[in-house]
């Protein structure tokens, strides 16, 4: 997949292929991410403002499709239309 992530130097961000993730915890679904934004937040982070964060994948309020469940999820299912709310 395609990702934009803090650079290695912690200087900015750089766009990088990344491999897909896997999922791993208890209701967890991966989605597709078709539109995404970047708020004030992804900023902070890239600006290092949390911690040193180099690689970390930013944006995290978008819309897409559901490309899988996790066990315990019941509301949604593969190719669900989903939008990504930052709390999420």
């Amino acid at each position: 997949m395609r990702a934009v992530v803090v650079n290695q130097a912690i200087t900015g961000i750089e766009v990088v292929d990344h491999e897909k993730p896997a999922l791993v915890a208890h209701g967890q679904a991966l989605v597709k991410v078709e539109y995404c934004g970047v708020c004030h937040t992804d900023l902070h982070v890239a600006h290092g403002d949390f911690g040193q964060v180099p690689g970390r994948i930013l944006g995290h309020e978008g819309i897409g499709i559901v490309e899988e469940v996790g066990e315990g999820v019941k509301t949604l299912k593969k190719g669900d239309r989903v939008s990504i709310a930052w709390f999420f």
